[in-house]
């Protein structure tokens, strides 16, 4: 920068002066910096604003009057907003500022020029204030400059940003905002281009968007622009679409206007194929310079292309990274969400755990693997557990299997969809390559049939025995819980502790599995039930209700638990607290359980019981318990009735033998089949107790002096707390990264190419 105090020219400024010049200054100063064409002019610094601010005595009365503002009001907003910006209008900005803006203009020939706010707060990491500042197009004249200038000032605290600030605590003490004033392109087309498809995600594409005249009318959405979607790694364009485009950004004498195109042009292309090229190349430059996707603004002037903006697209979900030797497209679903439901981010401890379900059955197959941070195909990106199962969809003959099975159908029908749609538009470039999981399988048979062999056994006990089997699964279930606890008792150690959870988290997933696959073979009863009756009944539609209000499933026990306990409160007319004998009972038996509890860093009901406490409030309301129990009850006595009934007809029909064994399929599916929830029941009573470890973990962390609280140790990852020396830094990251990661919505399907698919993609008409 130059030794000017209150003002510097772009071409002086680097990304490190960003206290000083603010984000847009700072962006451009690198532009330039970089060789890329951009308009020249100055910045006025951010320590003209904080001198405004002194001068005037500003900052007591944006105090007072932020004092009784109540953030959630609108109309408070907006009154106190609209008082604090007429104070900086009737400011005076100090006689020395004003000497070195006089001088940096008339440098600029005192032309025609953009006057642009630029913020210190802009792109912090967790924040959002991009595009939330003022800009001013076709400003002439010192006067006219001065007062633009204060203006940007002002808009630091337009409505928009005061509430986005006083509803996530950020300081209004210590803003600063800086000012670019700008040579002014007087475009005969502008417009947006993003070096990376902000529609689907896909980094290997550009999108760009051009209308006549001023960029302005594409910023505010005034008009439909012209777009073309380019291949990144060829320039070839993909998609071209040439828009109505009605109304245009033009200069007035003063400022601009919105005005109508000319009926000839309105549908003519606004850009050349050469001129797209020249636009590509250009965007090509700025990425690898910027090194990362950019949300570029840019515009022709007499036939010369100048970029007047440049910043990074913060909405893109982040990419997989990319594996060594794993070469093509890959797909990767989000399984936090398909298996779980989870739609935010873990936390870093629960990404951690979660990913260790796979890792025993992993290192079976893989010696090389370590620990979780070695399984390439299932990895954390963006805070959710994605894997990578494009080997298993090489051959289109597996394509059902892997579509229509119970996670994906059952769980997440829309990702079974979502993954049919893609599969048949990629289809040619998945089955291009060999299908390598069949000589994979037959070369690691003997892992194949450690896993199997319990698996395949558990499940012939399952079809010979069914209520032996729900009984043996249920007691080795509780074994495991009994495993854990005896143990956890023995360590002392952080290693030692750490090396437990880690062990029984593997074991439980294999062991865990196994024991499931006594229950697995009843959950066919039904369809079994059905065959058979068939070949007697027209319909035998009537026997899905044997589903409802299964026996032995600890998930409609809880429910029912809730509505009783939401009965006897409201019969004595009380109100929930945790307090009360029934919720204390409710909270012993269930209190490990919680919203995504899949999650080992989110607190548990018996840590944080209002949640329970508001479902048990809502069934009181209007005595709404009395619906839900005649409902449970109903489905249950339904049940046994659709059983009854059913065996009578095949009884009418002739088919005794056949009745007896239908009775006994259906029969057998409500007794056991219901077990199934137990197995999610263990596994979070297992979490729950490696929670207790972790905070113990946590406490002697603290009292080490490597962590500030003991709840931190949720905000590690499992290598962390052994591996890492500034945990507290640690910390503060990784928080950070989350908070970033909340803002983003997950795909249920994400590809190497960076493409986000959320739902079903509409077939466009012709």
């Amino acid at each position: 920068m130059d030794k000017s105090q209150y003002i510097t020219l772009l071409e002086n400024v680097i990304n490190a002066d960003f206290s000083l010049v603010g984000g847009k200054g700072a962006n451009l100063g690198e532009m330039i910096k970089a060789g890329l064409p951009v308009p020249g002019g100055f910045v006025v610094l951010t320590n003209s604003y904080k001198r405004f601010i002194e001068v005037n005595g500003l900052e007591k009365r944006i105090a007072i009057i932020l004092e009784s503002v109540d953030d959630s009001n609108p109309k408070e907003l907006e009154r106190a907003s609209k008082t604090i910006q007429g104070l900086f209008e009737k400011g005076e900005i100090p006689r020395d500022i004003l000497e070195e803006i006089d001088r940096n203009y008339q440098l600029m020939g005192s032309s025609e020029v953009a006057v642009r706010s630029s913020a210190t707060a802009e792109d912090l990491p967790g924040t959002s204030f991009a595009g939330q500042y003022d800009t001013y197009l076709n400003v002439k004249g010192k006067e006219e400059l001065y007062g633009y200038i204060k203006k940007c000032w002002a808009s630091l605290w337009n409505q928009r940003a005061l509430s986005y600030r006083l509803k996530h605590g950020i300081d209004n003490k210590h803003l600063a905002h800086g000012v670019v004033v700008q040579e002014l392109i007087n475009a005969e087309k502008s417009g947006i281009l993003f070096t990376a498809n902000p529609v689907n995600g896909r980094r290997d594409q550009m999108l760009i968007n051009s209308s006549w005249g001023l960029g302005e009318a594409i910023v505010g959405g005034e008009v439909t622009p012209d777009q073309w979607v380019v291949d990144k790694n060829s320039g070839s364009i993909l998609e071209e679409r040439i828009a109505q485009k009605d109304v245009m950004t033009i200069r007035k004498v003063k400022g601009i206007e919105l005005t109508a195109v000319p009926e000839e042009k309105q549908k003519e292309n606004t850009l050349s194929q050469k001129e797209v090229k020249e636009l590509f190349q250009l965007a090509l430059k700025v990425e690898n310079y910027f090194g990362s996707p950019q949300d570029i603004e840019w515009a022709f002037e007499n036939g010369k292309l100048y970029l007047v903006q440049t910043r990074p697209i913060t909405s893109l979900y982040p990419m997989p990274e990319k594996v060594k030797g794993v070469e093509g497209l890959r797909v990767h679903i989000n399984f936090s969400l398909v298996s779980q439901g989870i739609h935010d981010p873990l936390t870093p401890m629960g990404q951690s755990v979660f990913a260790k379900v796979f890792l025993d059955s992993a290192k079976l197959f893989e010696k090389n693997i370590n620990d979780e941070r070695d399984l390439w195909w299932c990895k954390s990106i963006g805070g959710r557990i994605f894997v990578d199962i494009t080997e298993l969809l090489r051959n289109e003959k597996r394509w059902n299997k892997m579509i229509y099975n119970d996670v994906f159908s059952d769980q997440d029908p829309l990702t079974a969809e979502i993954l049919e749609q893609f599969l048949k538009r990629e289809k040619k470039e998945i089955i291009r390559h060999k299908d390598k999981m069949i000589p994979y399988l037959i070369k690691k048979i003997v892992p194949c049939f450690k896993l199997a062999i319990p698996i395949i056994t558990n499940s012939l006990y399952g079809i010979l025995f069914p209520i032996k089997a729900k009984v043996k699964a249920k007691e080795e279930w509780d074994k495991i819980i009994e495993d854990i606890e005896k143990v956890r008792k023995t360590q002392n150690t952080i290693e030692n502790k750490l090396k437990i959870i880690d062990k029984h988290i593997r074991k439980y997933t294999r062991s865990g599995f196994a024991i499931l696959a006594y229950i697995a073979p009843s959950s066919k009863n039904i369809e079994k039930a059905q065959k058979i009756a068939s070949q007697y009944l027209e319909d035998t539609s009537q026997l899905k209700l044997v589903e409802k209000s299964l026996q032995n499933n600890v998930t409609t026990e809880m429910g029912e638990e809730l509505l009783l306990i939401a009965q006897k409160l409201d019969e004595k007319g009380k109100k929930p607290t945790k307090e009360n004998v029934e919720v204390k009972n409710f909270l012993n038996k269930y209190g490990h359980r919680s919203i995504e509890e899949m999650d080992i860093g989110i607190p548990r009901w018996e840590e944080e019981p209002e949640y329970v406490l508001s479902i048990i409030e809502s069934y009181m309301q209007d005595q709404n318990y009395k619906h839900s129990l005649d409902k449970l009850y109903q489905g249950k006595q339904k049940a046994e009735e659709v059983i009854k009934s059913t065996k009578a007809k095949l009884d009418k029909a002739g088919a005794g033998r056949k009745a007896k064994k239908v009775e006994k399929l259906l029969t057998n599916y409500r007794e056991v089949f219901g077990l199934r929830e137990y197995s999610k029941y263990v596994l979070i009573k297992a979490y729950h107790i490696y929670r207790i470890i972790f905070m113990g973990i946590g406490e002697e962390l603290v009292e080490k002096g490597r962590l500030d609280d003991k709840m931190d140790v949720f905000w590690l990852k499992f290598p962390d707390i052994m591996e890492e020396e500034n945990l507290q830094e640690v910390v503060k990251i990784n928080k950070e990264a989350h908070s970033r990661c909340k803002k983003l919505s997950a795909p249920r399907i994400l590809t190497s190419t960076g493409e986000s698919i959320y739902t079903l993609i509409e077939k466009k008409e012709d």
